[in-house]
């Protein structure tokens, strides 16, 4: 299951994290390509959101890329980077929604839980 947690302070998204895969590996190998849907969308989005920060804004982000998991804090931003920031990260928390939206249109809540799992923390 994918896991997306967004790091909030009040309305200001301050960073998010993913983990996961939306299917183990197993399931991959039975649903073939088909599972992308999911774990294709949620990183194509966040990895634009990377690029939009570090190449459009050129904001130096600390974040953190594997398979399976990015991770970005802009905790060491300061006040007016973070605000710069906050159209590409509300974009992106508005985009997943949608996702979640159109994903529960077509497969039911229960399904869709099972595949992705987002987050918002106050922190």
């Amino acid at each position: 299951m994918v896991k997306l947690d967004f790091y909030k302070n009040k309305d200001i998204i301050t960073g998010f994290k993913i983990d996961n895969h939306a299917l183990v590996e197993r399931e991959m190998i039975m649903a073939g390509e088909a599972y992308d849907m999911i774990c294709n969308s949620v990183s194509v989005l966040s990895q634009s959101v990377l690029i939009g920060l570090d190449e459009v804004l050129k904001l130096n982000v600390p974040y953190e890329i594997s398979n399976g998991y990015i991770k970005l804090d802009l905790k060491e931003l300061d006040e007016d980077e973070i605000q710069k920031a906050q159209v590409l990260l509300k974009t992106f928390e508005l985009s997943i929604e949608s996702i979640l939206i159109s994903l529960e249109q077509s497969f039911g809540k229960n399904k869709t839980d099972q595949y992705i799992c987002v987050k918002k923390e106050e922190v």
